[in-house]
């Protein structure tokens, strides 16, 4: 027993905590900002362009880590197609700078997807209310839709912080000289072989992600209030941005830039697939596209059999979770619900480093199989997966429930006749969430897959280094 590393960790890396601490703190507020921005600008369109906006946010959600980097690199770097070629600019790419917008443009969509959520079950009698009182839309907004939104705003500042310090992918690629802890933790493990001068650097990571932890599961019940007092129906806001005065306008004009930003970045992926670049001259050429044809597809086709085999147990485990905690009394519910909700709140690379510690003897000796990684996928997702079942389950009667046992019918029936056919809506979105979701992840199995047996994930990351 020594605290040696611990001591090595805080003496030599303090510049790697304090960059780890303002990346988070920095990408939190320009995230939650944008978030806010095109939440608010989603629930308050439709038709065309509402569904415009809604797919490029999810192109972003499901597209594999490291690809918006790649993309930023092409566009804004010494010679990018934007600074380069357009503006006539040689400007240096790799700084925190760019690790800081890089990742609030990744951590956007899941976020505003959030708050989009909860906007459409505020209670439209406040609004209309309002507006009978002589409010005018700026009022409104300020004063009625953005406190009832605060504690969705909190939990997604807080869940940016923490997807911020526990990133690796983005300060490596692109972070030049400017370096992290999460950073530090892949080279000493990748690089040096310390797994327990990583352990200990994870520690520096885990300590206030817990902390985190805590503070969210209690914002996050006060979001729930907020869904549960409202009517919980999916109506747009009737309030139009645009009158709304400076607000509507800072809305509009920030999630228009977002959009479009992203628009650019993932139509520079799909065109740099197509291009051949020769002494700084571009011709479009197939060349590229056959090599991916005769490219090893192993890797492909691993990926997607292991997100498979996660998609479909981690869905099943979740829904029967859910049950088993929202409707039969089960002692020790809250234990088992903060047991299974933690996980998101960890930096994957400590919960990767914890299987390693956990599974690497006997009677679980699981490291070096596919098992280890299908399992760690599996729980690294579940806090969502139960979250979409619960929130299922709500709209299930309980009187429906009861009413099938008066019948006759068994637990068991019960269980197969009336709340797994009713669970059908969550089954289908967290099948999709579980398998868009094993198929990018990265930093929780970055140290748990075989050498021999390498996922399409880390050969893209291979690609882009």
């Amino acid at each position: 027993f020594t605290a040696e590393y611990y001591a090595a960790v805080w003496s030599g890396y303090a510049g790697n905590l304090w960059n780890s601490v303002f990346t988070g703190a920095l990408t939190a507020l320009v995230c939650t900002f944008f978030s806010v921005c095109a939440a608010l600008f989603l629930s308050t369109r439709r038709g065309w362009v509402r569904a415009a906006c809604m797919a490029l946010l999810l192109i972003t959600m499901v597209s594999p880590p490291f690809v918006s980097s790649l993309a930023y690199i092409q566009l804004y770097g010494r010679r990018g197609w934007i600074t380069h070629r357009l503006l006539g600019l040689s400007l240096n790419p790799y700084n925190c700078w760019g690790v800081i917008w890089m990742q609030s443009v990744s951590f956007v969509p899941l976020n505003a997807l959030f708050l989009s959520g909860l906007l459409s079950r505020l209670d439209g009698d406040s609004l209309r209310a309002a507006r009978d009182l002589g409010a005018g839309p700026a009022a409104i907004l300020r004063d009625i839709v953005l406190p009832l939104l605060r504690p969705g705003i909190l939990v997604s500042l807080l869940l940016s912080f923490v997807r911020s310090v526990a990133d690796f992918g983005t300060p490596i690629i692109i972070g030049g000289r400017f370096s992290t802890i999460a950073s530090e933790i892949y080279l000493q493990l990748v690089g040096y072989s310390n797994l327990e001068k990583a352990a200990a650097m994870n520690m520096f990571l885990l300590l206030p992600s817990v902390a985190a932890f805590f503070l969210y599961r209690r914002l996050m019940k006060r979001s729930d209030q907020l869904v549960k007092a409202g009517q919980g129906g999916q109506e747009r806001i009737s309030l139009r941005l645009g009158r709304c005065g400076l607000a509507g306008a800072v809305a509009i004009g920030a999630s228009l830039l977002l959009f479009a930003m992203t628009a650019l970045q993932y139509g520079c992926i799909f065109l740099s697939g197509f291009l051949k670049n020769t002494n700084g001259v571009y011709a479009l050429t197939a060349r590229n596209l056959e090599k991916l044809l005769r490219f090893n597809g192993s890797a492909l086709a691993r990926s997607v059999e292991y997100a498979l085999v996660v998609s479909l147990a981690g869905t099943l485990f979740a829904m029967l979770f859910s049950y088993y905690m929202e409707r039969r009394s089960v002692p020790g519910r809250g234990i088992f619900d903060c047991l299974v909700t933690l996980p998101y709140m960890l930096p994957g690379t400590c919960f990767g480093i914890g299987y390693i510690l956990a599974f690497n003897a006997a009677p679980l000796k699981l490291t070096g199989t596919a098992l280890i990684v299908i399992a760690n996928m599996l729980f690294k997702q579940l806090p969502t997966a139960t979250k979409i079942c619960s929130a299922t389950l709500t709209q299930i009667p309980i009187a429906q429930e009861r009413a099938a046992r008066d019948l006759g019918g068994g637990q068991l029936a019960v269980l197969r006749d009336v709340i797994l056919p009713g669970l059908l809506p969550a089954f289908l979105s967290c099948f999709v969430y579980n398998f868009s979701s094993s198929m990018t992840t990265a930093g929780a199995i970055l140290f748990l897959v075989n050498p021999g047996k390498k996922l399409a994930v880390f050969q893209l990351f291979d690609a882009v280094s």
